[in-house]
């Protein structure tokens, strides 16, 4: 039975956004200039970013949770050998997590789990725009490498995004009151 009712909410889950393609668009080199992804809700879904990263280029996303959530973030990149990073930055500038070769071969790939209610940033660049060290300083992501270059990475990238999100336990018991109530009133 739990099983059943398990795989039955991660298909719900699966298809609540399924099929939204979101496609970069410039000029979103800094987090005021974020592309929009919009706001997402409970059960989640997924969303597929199309987007280009030139030399000098960084990429800002943001979204918005209204439940907490756990996320996935996972990119691939279309040339052999193309070297990114990823960070995902909260309102106030803070980096909660960066990565940069934790997906296949030189690709990022970030998994956070329990993330509160709010709004976030995706930032994507090339190798050596920042490092680690991004989570504890909070340097963000901007093209460049510390000796004021770019960083010279060039290539095409998707970026998938899945989002579990449950509800807080009170909307969850809102709900079964309010199904209790339904089923009263049948009587």
């Amino acid at each position: 039975m739990k099983y059943t009712v398990l795989c039955t909410v991660a298909a719900m889950a699966a298809s609540a956004h399924a099929g939204n393609f979101f496609a970069e668009s410039e000029n979103n080199d800094t987090i005021a200039l974020a592309n929009d992804l919009g706001t997402f809700d409970a059960p989640g879904g997924n969303l597929v970013l199309d987007g280009e990263l030139g030399t000098t280029d960084v990429d800002w996303f943001s979204f918005t949770l209204d439940n907490d959530a756990s996320l996935s973030f996972f990119s691939v990149f279309s040339a052999a050998g193309a070297d990114g990073l990823m960070q995902i930055v909260a309102t106030g500038g803070d980096v909660i997590a960066f990565d940069d070769d934790s997906g296949v071969g030189f690709m990022p790939s970030i998994q956070i789990e329990n993330l509160a209610a709010g709004t976030y940033y995706i930032g994507i660049s090339g190798y050596g725009d920042v490092d680690s060290s991004s989570v504890g300083t909070d340097e963000l992501a901007d093209g460049r490498l510390d000796t004021g270059e770019g960083h010279g990475e060039s290539f095409t990238y998707k970026l998938n995004v899945g989002f579990s999100i449950v509800p807080a336990p009170g909307a969850t018991a809102l709900l079964g009151m309010g199904g209790l109530m339904i089923t009263r009133r049948r009587r």
